[in-house]
């Protein structure tokens, strides 16, 4: 079956708030080159690096500035996709196979998007394609983070934001080590997300709780390990949780420096961490939630033509689990 000539996206032609997403309907469909597939979206996840980038912060935002803007062309938002193959460059993939991929050349905005085979996964046939679409980027994120973590056997770990789209999945993936490995886990965040997670996982393996809407000083727990997946100033209050000499992963990682400052009396080994697109990363998370050891929590799906809500639902910033559009 013949392609259509055009399609459907969300475009932006200059950064800023979420009134510079465009949909268009009228646009061409993309070319691809050696190596490339070129996916018909049924899914794309929104990630708080899809606004920053709207806002014209980060690399995804400095990527456009050099490419689509230097040229005068509009660019296409997002970087979590799921779909089909409607046409492929690439001997590993066929036209019709449901593949998902965290793309980070972006353009997944849209009815069609240009994936390089490299990053792409098969999607698993006990995997919907909408859990498929929310995956890649907090599923990629969460499984590279632990392993960057190296966290060890009997260790304690606190961990910040456990109800986020990278959280939620980092929780469920963490409460296997408690299971098996013996680590202590204590959450931070609100109790409104407490019993969001409960949802989840058993709140009652974990080691402890704490409310960080309180206003009184995080006990000093001597954990081993913090995972802070929020940064800024929440994270220098959290850092009173780690024992001397501890060890600090913290996402976002421009937020490293600062809280390496932070924690200098007490010689932290901070780290800031970045994921990378890893097909086979994503496909052993794919592979998680087609054995019912992981679930991806969808709060919310939105049409494409609705990119713009969505964006202003997430920067709310109280959402549990993913949002996601549907192409």
């Amino acid at each position: 079956m013949s392609l259509p000539t055009t399609q459907a996206a969300v475009t932006i032609t200059q950064f800023g708030e979420a009134e510079v997403l465009n949909y268009q309907d009228n646009l061409p469909i993309p070319t691809i080159a050696e190596g490339e597939v070129l996916v018909k979206v049924a899914y794309a996840g929104i990630n708080p690096v899809d606004y920053k980038t709207r806002q014209g912060l980060g690399w995804g935002a400095e990527n456009i500035k050099n490419k689509q803007f230097a040229n005068d062309e509009p660019a296409i938002l997002g970087f979590d996709v799921a779909g089909t193959v409607a046409a492929s460059n690439s001997a590993d993939f066929k036209v019709g196979e449901r593949v998902a991929a965290l793309n980070f050349a972006g353009g997944c905005y849209a009815e069609y998007a240009v994936v390089a085979a490299e990053v792409l996964a098969k999607v698993p046939e006990a995997v919907d394609l909408k859990v498929a679409g929310g995956l890649p980027c907090v599923g990629t994120t969460a499984k590279q983070m632990l392993d960057f973590a190296a966290i060890q056997d009997g260790e304690h770990v606190v961990m910040s934001a456990p109800a986020g789209g990278v959280g939620h999945l980092t929780l469920q993936l963490l409460m296997h080590k408690v299971a098996e490995n013996n680590v202590k886990l204590t959450v931070i965040c609100s109790p409104e997300k407490y019993q969001k997670i409960s949802e989840l996982v058993d709140t009652s393996k974990l080691a402890g709780w704490i409310d960080y809407t309180k206003d009184e000083a995080f006990p000093n727990l001597d954990a081993d390990i913090l995972l802070d997946l929020v940064g800024g100033d929440a994270g220098k209050r959290a850092l009173s949780v780690v024992k001397q000499g501890g060890r600090v992963v913290v996402l976002p990682s421009i937020w490293a420096e600062k809280l390496k400052e932070a924690g200098a009396d007490k010689q932290l080994d901070v780290q800031g961490f970045i994921a990378k697109p890893n097909a086979e990363d994503l496909s052993a998370v794919l592979n998680d939630i087609a054995k019912d050891k992981l679930k991806l929590h969808i709060q919310k799906t939105y049409p494409l033509a609705q990119t713009q809500q969505a964006h202003e639902d997430l920067e709310q910033g109280d959402s549990f689990g993913k949002l996601i559009l549907e192409a």
